[in-house]
């Protein structure tokens, strides 16, 4: 089971290393980032989702993502891409212990791809 938890993961990095060289023209191979700061949807407070899924909130961490997208700014198709990659790095025992798995993981770049519209190019590199 943890081989293929590792090959899922391996595979996730080396796909989103590829679309960020696509897309984003961006040579070196990690996105980098230490926090993605959004607003609420009430607009009340800032929240870090980096940290909030850190402290095993990764659902409400990925449901306030999707939230605050604008899918017509490719600048926010690089922040979810980010989450992903920083949630994809998690021990395979940290994502079971809070709910979450390395194919969520994988289904969540999908579909973040199918919003800005590059679904195809993600499933060709899968």
């Amino acid at each position: 089971m943890d081989y293929q938890q590792d090959y899922v993961m391996r595979l996730i990095k080396q796909m989103m290393q590829a679309v960020s060289k696509i897309v984003f023209k961006k040579t070196d191979t990690d996105i980098e980032t230490k926090s993605i700061h959004i607003d609420t949807t009430e607009g009340e407070r800032e929240v870090d989702l980096l940290a909030l899924a850190d402290r095993g909130n990764i659902n409400e961490a990925e449901n306030l993502l999707y939230d605050s997208l604008d899918t017509t700014d490719m600048s926010q198709l690089r922040k979810a891409f980010a989450f992903y990659e920083h949630i994809n790095e998690y021990q395979n025992d940290f994502l079971e212990e809070h709910n979450y798995s390395r194919e969520e993981v994988l289904d969540g770049i999908k579909n973040i791809s199918s919003e800005f519209g590059i679904s195809g190019l993600v499933d060709a590199l899968l």
